[in-house]
């Protein structure tokens, strides 16, 4: 990439930026930060991204686990004409508020400020957008239990992260598109099928409130005693596999439910599911399930049985519902399926060597 070319114009497209001069037409795309053709590096690194970062769109969650720390969030970020700030409602609709925010407005960071369900809602939002249009996304986590915010390895304290928002790193994640029927939806973290459903909605605010992270151990108590079996077909790639099964994970993030590890393999940049299927059994079985979960070492139950692959298909008798990243789905999925490097997301420091991939 020669440096010092003289341009003569620069102006901003659906797609990035496009400069003009010397009779060649160059052009930088939002989504890899790279420069096609010969520019100048001193305004791709200076004039171009503090001119687009200051252009984002701020999401909320008032409802997450640490609301309060939002409007410290923002004094962080600082409040001006170039920050939209959208707070989530059931009357908003945040896909064509995101359409919106990058298309009309020229945004090109989306900040989710919340939990995993705020990460959720917002990346099947920037997934209803073309691949070369997607803003990028940074998480603040200031919900319940923050578990993708953990795998991406995104610190904990908001003033860091803020400021990692213009000097830090971006890097294409994968997420997971998951079909029934006509229905499609994305998750970044977990999805989790079967009797986890039950857990799900056996959790109260008040359960939320009492037990933060271990909200989701606490509801699992309440169904010890009503373990449903599913007799599932899964075809993972060109295996298939029937089992009798008490519940089914698909991972794209380590951790689920309060920073359980679930998936110590999973990866969100290798292009792969992680799927772990449960069989069923007895109360032992159970203990041994709950105690290897606890400490971290899942995989190693003779209960499970893990693979990884880039789709899976799925028929239960009886249908098995699931949660995505704690959002309980009432229809029946069938099939998951990776797209890799969907969306270019903030990692904290070290990401690169614990994901060499």
């Amino acid at each position: 990439m020669a440096v010092g070319v003289e341009v003569d114009v620069l102006e901003e497209t659906t797609c990035g930026w496009e400069a003009r001069g010397g009779g060649r037409r160059y052009v930088l795309h939002d989504r890899d930060n790279t420069l096609y053709g010969l520019f100048c590096t001193e305004l791709v690194s200076n004039s171009y991204w503090k001119h687009r970062m200051r252009n984002r769109l701020v999401v909320s969650n008032e409802k997450s686990g640490k609301s309060s720390a939002f409007n410290t969030v923002l004094e962080q970020m600082g409040r001006d004409e170039s920050t939209q700030i959208l707070r989530l409602t059931r009357e908003v609709n945040l896909n064509e508020a995101v359409r919106k925010a990058v298309v009309d407005d020229k945004c090109s960071l989306i900040v989710a400020a919340g939990g995993d369900g705020t990460v959720n809602v917002v990346v099947n939002a920037i997934m209803c957008l073309q691949a070369e249009l997607r803003p990028k996304l940074a998480i603040v986590p200031i919900g319940t239990a923050n578990d993708f915010a953990g795998t991406l390895l995104i610190s904990d304290d908001t003033q860091q992260v803020v400021g990692s928002m213009y000097d830090g790193e971006f890097v294409p994640i994968d997420v997971v598109r998951i079909r029934a029927g006509q229905f499609e939806r994305f998750f970044a973290n977990v999805a989790a099928g079967g009797n986890s459903v039950e857990v799900s909605e056996s959790i109260t605010d008040d359960i939320k409130a009492t037990w933060g992270p271990f909200c989701y151990l606490r509801g699992a108590v309440s169904v010890l005693g009503a373990m449903k079996t599913f007799r599932i077909q899964a075809t993972i790639d060109a295996e298939s596999l029937e089992v009798e099964s008490w519940g089914v994970l698909v991972a794209n993030g380590r951790t689920n439910a309060g920073h359980i590890l679930i998936a110590p393999l999973a990866s969100p940049t290798d292009g792969l599911l992680d799927v772990i299927i449960i069989k069923n059994g007895d109360f032992l079985d159970m203990v041994e399930i709950a105690s290897k979960t606890l400490f971290s070492s899942l995989l190693e139950c003779q209960q499970i049985i893990f693979r990884q692959g880039r789709k899976l298909q799925l028929q239960s008798s009886p249908s098995m519902r699931f949660t995505i990243d704690g959002e309980v789905i009432d229809e029946v999925p069938i099939e998951f399926e990776i797209v890799p490097g969907a969306i270019y997301m903030l990692v904290g420091a070290g990401f690169r060597e614990k994901y060499p991939n």
